[in-house]
């Protein structure tokens, strides 16, 4: 027996209509006549039809449908972000359709499918697609909003949590705590977020006279990388490391505490950024940046509102601020709060 659902086309053929009569009763803008609108749902539910959202949506122009795009799906940062937006979008009636690009893979060929899909609001999570790619979007009529990097010399709207403010604030507190000797992990080489922060925390620790030691990392932002880049930045013997991410700075922690003995943070202080879920672990408990996902996903959220709502000559860069969340990674200065996990 074929299970296979009914078509518009079949429905109609069954019930004596014409496909564009069944196709505009079920639209949200229906132009038929009430009594063929009664006996068209009638017949639908008779005979088991449901309308394809998906073609509806794709045969046309919409602002239903949002692209997202993404090429750091394994980032728990980004998860969250992702896990609050989708959910966000769906209880506007709002859906989301997921672009995760590879590693290496040019963002800019992905314009041809975001043609295919009608799609004219793109929301991006991520650092390693091209500025290129994001202006080309733009260009082709699409509406784009950045999501924790911004391009201020393209007219597209973006929100990000204030990297530099947030940076500088490390170098402060490494230099209040008597940690003067200092190094700096980063992400992936030319990824925005990295730069932006290794510039900040780089440029106030000049400021305040202290000492870089070293610059590590440009590969991942991953455990792995972490743990390679601790263990070379090690060589230089600083007081406190900073990295770009609390990936790297977890796999940094096993690196020097548990593969070379080191006494965290008696021997070496360590700062995150980000603030995932496993940072607030017990045998981790690492300080870090804490970056606001609620507020983040809000913002984000308003800006599509805005682009949905035509309101295209209004691009916005919002700033979203950070807290320094001091655990056992680093030292307890007098009369300071720490955050317990």
């Amino acid at each position: 027996m074929d299970k296979r659902p009914l078509t518009s086309r079949q429905l109609a053929k069954l019930i004596g209509v014409s496909q564009s009569t069944v196709s505009r009763t079920f639209s949200k803008e229906s132009t038929v006549s009430p009594e063929t609108r009664k006996m068209v749902i009638e017949a639908a539910q008779q005979l088991g039809y449901r309308p394809n959202a998906i073609a509806r949506i794709l045969s046309k122009h919409t602002s239903d449908i949002v692209g997202v795009v993404t090429a750091d799906i394994h980032s728990p940062f980004y998860l969250e972000i992702l896990d609050r937006l989708s959910q966000r979008m769906q209880d506007v009636g709002l859906h989301p359709l997921l672009f995760n690009l590879p590693a290496g893979a040019d963002g800019a060929n992905q314009l041809d499918v975001l043609r295919q899909y009608n799609i004219r609001n793109v929301i991006v999570i991520s650092g390693r697609i091209s500025d290129i790619a994001v202006a080309k979007w733009a260009e082709d009529g699409r509406s784009v909003i950045l999501v924790n990097r911004e391009m201020p010399h393209v007219q597209v709207s973006s929100v990000q949590s204030d990297n530099v403010g947030s940076s500088r604030a490390v170098a402060d507190y490494f230099y209040e705590a008597g940690l003067k000797r200092v190094a700096y992990v980063g992400g992936p080489t030319g990824t925005p977020t990295s730069s932006m922060r290794e510039r900040a925390f780089t440029q106030r620790i000049a400021e305040l006279g202290m000492t870089l030691s070293m610059v590590g990392g440009g590969l991942e932002y991953s455990h792995e990388a972490g743990f390679t880049a601790a263990m070379d930045v090690w060589k230089t013997a600083p007081d406190a490391i900073f990295f770009a991410s609390d990936r790297l700075a977890i796999g940094g922690l096993f690196a020097l505490r548990d593969g070379l003995s080191l006494r965290i943070p008696q021997d070496v202080s360590l700062v995150g950024f980000d603030d995932i879920e496993m940072a607030r672990w017990s045998g981790i408990e690492l300080s870090t940046v804490r970056q606001d996902a609620d507020q983040i996903t809000k913002a984000a959220m308003d800006l599509l509102s805005s682009a949905i709502g035509g309101e295209v000559d209004q691009y916005r860069s919002v700033s979203i601020p950070c807290d320094l969340i001091l655990r056992g990674t680093t030292p307890a200065a007098p009369g300071e709060r720490r955050d317990d996990p």
